[in-house]
């Protein structure tokens, strides 16, 4: 049976993917931090802070047996900052990179030492890639616009493993609408996702509507 490790499995789009996944016969670990996810077979929910990187760290060790069976990794973890640019402080910019991008390296980094990595999937948003600006959610954009050039990096320097970025726009219940456009329902990306991850497809920055 095929295993995957999602972060931010209790979130909007993590339970999506748990059960996509589950629906195709993989066996999902899955990482969430405050709510647990109701107890389902061939599924394991992994406590864990990936706040800082002691922390990811500490989370990785404790769980590396079971990890270091995964062959594929979707990093669904990364909050976002909202607020007008004029608030903005340097500790709004460091808090969105590091949630969104140095917590995402070091998962990624700990996977290709120690598992069987076949597939790296990372969550953009709808803008990536697209040169504009922004009134509220700039350190955010800075962040995901990072993560694509990481993926086509990774890419490069790991060409045995598939990355991917994937780029919904907003998604049904989702707490934030970034752009005024239909909301896609959160098993849309996720189906989309698996496909990804059943097929040898590869690309740096896949839109879904």
């Amino acid at each position: 049976m095929n295993k995957v490790f999602i972060t931010g499995v209790s979130g909007l789009l993590g339970q999506a993917l748990a059960e996509i996944f589950l629906e195709n016969d993989f066996f999902v670990y899955g990482q969430y931090f405050r709510h647990q996810p109701e107890k389902k077979e061939n599924a394991k929910w992994l406590p864990g802070d990936l706040s800082s990187l002691k922390k990811i760290r500490t989370f990785l060790e404790q769980n590396q047996p079971d990890l270091n069976t995964c062959e594929f990794l979707i990093n669904n973890y990364g909050p976002i900052t909202v607020k007008n640019i004029s608030d903005l402080t340097a500790e709004d910019y460091c808090h969105d990179y590091f949630h969104n991008v140095s917590s995402a390296i070091e998962i990624t980094r700990f996977f290709i030492q120690r598992a069987r990595l076949r597939s790296v999937i990372y969550i953009g948003f709808e803008n990536v890639g697209k040169q504009m600006a922004y009134s509220k959610v700039l350190p955010y954009a800075i962040a995901k616009n990072a993560l694509l050039l990481i993926t086509k990096s990774m890419a490069e320097n790991y060409p045995a493993i598939r990355f991917n970025l994937v780029s919904p726009v907003s998604m049904t219940g989702a707490a934030e609408v970034l752009k005024k456009k239909r909301p896609v329902p959160p098993r849309k990306v996720a189906e989309e996702i698996v496909g990804i991850i059943r097929s040898s497809r590869s690309g740096m920055n896949i839109m879904i509507e």
